[in-house]
């Protein structure tokens, strides 16, 4: 178990590493993920449900998506740096879903080959490892639910309860995927009913998240069933060409070839959450779930279902199938096999940034299940402001959680992004200057890469001709001053 866990954790993720980058891709949700990271840090309350550093001057609501994830890098901040502590605890989620995988396999009764088995069906799963690649902070602690499935395979029904509050506070569709399994265990483990008393323990962090994003509304069912389980095959992602978008719920043929050829009955319940992850039916009009908006990441409770079959197939040797396992999701699955890399380089004019900086273009809102092109300027937005630690008066959307008008008010500003209007004004509107002034702006980035030469040099001279000045420049950005003290 030692030797899978230590694989799958370094294995995957170790030529990044040793190019000393940020484990996942720099274009979907990676950058936010690490912002969130540093930023649930800064403040003295972790539940705070708002921060300060975005929104500027009144700042905006804000919840991390990974309480847990929040907690544990508090102490490791400021001994190893944000992107260690990153990575750090991206491998050690991946060590130790294996382990505790392999405990609660051998809790319900499994042999130490078949708990071995079980591991790689779970915790090695491309479903995991998605979220890996993709940079989604809350996917990838498995560990919390298969700790709890290990305490209701002891029969510690007690204890369960604040394992399943744990498992929520690590991630909200992983909390809904154990609630599923507490109702599917109960014939077993009469017990398990009292887990559903976990969202009670979970409460604060669940009102934390709501209170942040008062906007939160149920999805259209057409996107909501476009974030379901896909049906239809995808291409292995071991294949050249980019892919970073990592939903998939795939099984593979091996798995279920073994479950058919052992005629395993309790696979079947695995048919409960498989339709549940689909994203559509008559159920999502219930309160509660007509708000999940990636129903595929229920399919952790029918990987949870398949591994404690697969574990107790009645075959010698099962622990021989779990590495065939693993090496078809690494190269079949749609999932690329190595944990990709992201810069950690921060552009030295940033050093020059020593108050409210605005950046110019910044991320676009835009319906969820639409491909946002802006998502890659996630990285000037979060990821340098955790070096140079100034507000923005930006209030970005965090995936259409919750759209919030409070930057409506930089409308001058967001006018010359090529996202928001084909054509740029004739020129930068009377007063511009004046209104970042008077709301605390001292600083403006104009990101000529994502704006365009021209549409740079035009707003940069309106700025000027406002009175701003140019504090430096390097490639494509340029950095002025509106306002504050002179340095």
């Amino acid at each position: 178990m030692a030797a899978l866990a230590l694989a799958w954790g370094l294995g995957p993720a170790l030529p990044t590493l040793l190019r000393g980058e940020l484990l996942g891709h720099p274009w979907t949700d990676l950058y936010p993920a690490v912002w969130g990271l540093w930023a649930s840090g800064q403040g003295d309350e972790l539940l705070a449900a708002r921060t300060e550093l975005l929104g500027f001057p009144e700042g905006m609501g804000f919840a991390y998506s990974s309480p847990i994830k929040a907690l544990l890098a508090r102490p490791l901040l400021p001994l190893l740096g944000l992107v260690p502590t990153w990575n750090l605890l991206l491998i050690a989620a991946r060590v130790a879903t294996v382990a505790t995988t392999w405990a609660a396999a051998r809790a319900w009764g499994a042999r130490p080959g078949g708990a071995l088995l079980a591991a790689a069906v779970f915790a090695c799963s491309p479903f995991f490892h998605g979220y890996a690649v993709e940079g989604i902070v809350e996917g990838t602690d498995g560990w919390t639910l298969a700790l709890w499935a290990w305490a209701l395979g002891r029969g510690r029904t007690l204890l369960a309860v604040p394992l399943m509050a744990l498992t929520i506070l690590s991630s909200w569709y992983l909390g809904v995927a154990g609630l599923v399994l507490c109702v599917l265990a109960s014939p077993w483990r009469p017990g398990a009913l009292l887990s559903l008393a976990g969202p009670l323990l979970a409460a604060p962090a669940l009102a934390s998240f709501l209170s942040a994003f008062p906007a939160l509304a149920p999805l259209d069912p057409a996107v909501r069933a476009a974030m379901g389980t896909p049906l239809l095959p995808r291409a292995p992602g071991m294949l050249p060409g980019l892919s970073p978008f990592a939903i998939t719920s795939w099984l593979g043929l091996l798995l279920p070839l073994m479950l058919a050829k052992g005629r395993s009955r309790l696979a079947l319940l695995a048919l409960v959450p498989w339709v549940l992850s689909l994203g559509f039916g008559p159920w999502y009009e219930l309160p509660g779930l007509e708000l999940l908006r990636f129903p595929y990441r229920l399919h952790a409770a029918t990987l949870a279902i398949l591994a404690l079959a697969a574990s107790r197939l009645p075959w010698p040797r099962l622990a021989l199938f779990a590495p065939l396992i693993v090496a078809e999701g690494l190269l079949l699955s749609p999932v690329e096999p190595l944990l990709p890399g992201a810069p950690v380089e921060v552009p030295a004019l940033y050093d020059r940034v020593d108050g409210p900086l605005l950046e110019v273009p910044s991320i676009v809102a835009m319906p969820p299940g639409q491909v946002n092109p802006s998502r890659a300027r996630a990285r000037s937005l979060f990821y340098y402001q955790a070096h140079h630690g100034q507000p923005s008066p930006w209030t970005p959307d965090f995936n259409a959680v919750g759209t919030l008008p409070g930057d409506a008010w930089l409308a001058p500003f967001a006018a010359w992004d090529p996202l928001v209007a084909k054509t740029p004004p004739e020129e930068l509107e009377e007063g511009a200057v004046e209104l970042l002034r008077g709301r605390g702006v001292e600083l403006v980035m104009v990101q000529g890469k994502e704006l365009g030469a021209e549409r740079s040099r035009r707003l940069i001279e309106g700025l000027v001709a406002q009175g701003a000045r140019v504090e430096g420049a390097e490639g494509t950005r340029t950095l002025l001053r509106v306002g504050g003290a002179e340095r």
